[in-house]
């Protein structure tokens, strides 16, 4: 649980495209791993600071101070022990007070929320202690660090989650692979799985984060009804329209006799003939094998 160099680079973007850290709440206690030289150079580069880097207290390697100079009056960190002095002692397996409900201007995860077992719980508190107007920030790992935590996450999961139905959009979010998370020299944006109409899925051997800024729009309740896969809900759609629309079956006989008379191991050369011609795939030596229209490169 800590804020890296990438992980200053993302929060003085967040800042530059409107993020307000007024009131602050970091999920456990952030320790700051970003070097002041990095801090520094991004300080120069966003030139979006409320406070210089000598204008507050660095009396410890906790990232409070940091957050000062992106314009945090006050500050909460949640944790369920109080062994790095977090302000706020919670289990976020179970329910945040209500009292919390609506306070906070951000709600920051540098790293926190795979660690607890019932994220269903633990995601909604973060979603019920923002402010209209406020913005969840993520910073959580996706790829390649099996027993870091409980959990390694999805852009799926996230862009069904901070939804329309939710009160929430995603404003952006981007993954990049780092072998020590000490810098991200690479970023690319990700794209929802429901706008490509299939699934956003990438294959690579390093450590890979994902970066997400979700805003609150509106009070709703939440998780009215669960999240599904999006190409899960557009296949039981088609489904649905096939048995309603007759027309729509006579269509789907093409399809149906490819499937039938090919081969699958023929269907299997095919495909991957039809994704070469398209250049559906290339590979990066950092991010892995991935769909060039999926992710995306992006200099914040």
């Amino acid at each position: 649980m800590a804020i890296t160099n990438s992980d200053v680079t993302f929060l003085f973007y967040c800042k530059k495209i409107g993020v307000s850290f007024k009131d602050t709440l970091m999920l456990g206690r952030l320790r700051l791993y970003a070097t002041k030289e990095y801090i520094l150079k991004d300080s120069v580069k966003f030139n979006n600071l409320d406070k210089s880097y000598d204008e507050v207290l660095f009396k410890d390697d906790y990232c409070e101070p940091f957050l000062e100079m992106l314009g945090a009056d006050f500050i909460d960190s949640l944790d369920v022990s109080d062994y790095e002095n977090a302000t706020i002692i919670h289990d976020m397996n179970y329910p945040l007070d209500k009292k919390y409900d609506s306070k906070y201007t951000v709600v920051i995860d540098g790293g926190t929320i795979e660690h607890v077992f019932n994220f269903t719980t633990a995601i909604t508190n973060s979603m019920k202690a923002l402010k209209v107007g406020g913005h969840y920030l993520g910073m959580t790992p996706a790829n390649n660090l099996m027993g870091h935590g409980f959990f390694q996450f999805s852009p799926e999961l996230y862009y069904r989650i901070f939804s329309l139905e939710n009160g929430f959009r995603i404003i952006k979010m981007f993954c990049y692979a780092s072998k020590d998370n000490s810098e991200a020299k690479n970023w690319y944006e990700v794209m929802d799985p429901k706008d490509m109409k299939g699934r956003v899925w990438l294959v690579n051997s390093q450590p890979t984060f994902l970066l997400i800024i979700a805003e609150k729009i509106a009070d709703k309740e939440l998780f009215t009804s669960f999240p599904q896969q999006s190409d899960y809900v557009v296949r039981w759609q088609i489904s649905e329209d096939l048995k309603n629309n007759p027309n729509q079956k006579e269509k789907s006989i093409a399809k149906r006799i490819y499937k039938k008379l090919i081969p699958e191991k023929m269907q299997g050369i095919l495909r991957k003939m039809y994704a070469k011609f398209r250049k559906a795939r290339i590979t990066n030596d950092a991010l892995g094998t991935f769909d060039p229209r999926q992710f995306k490169p992006f200099d914040p």
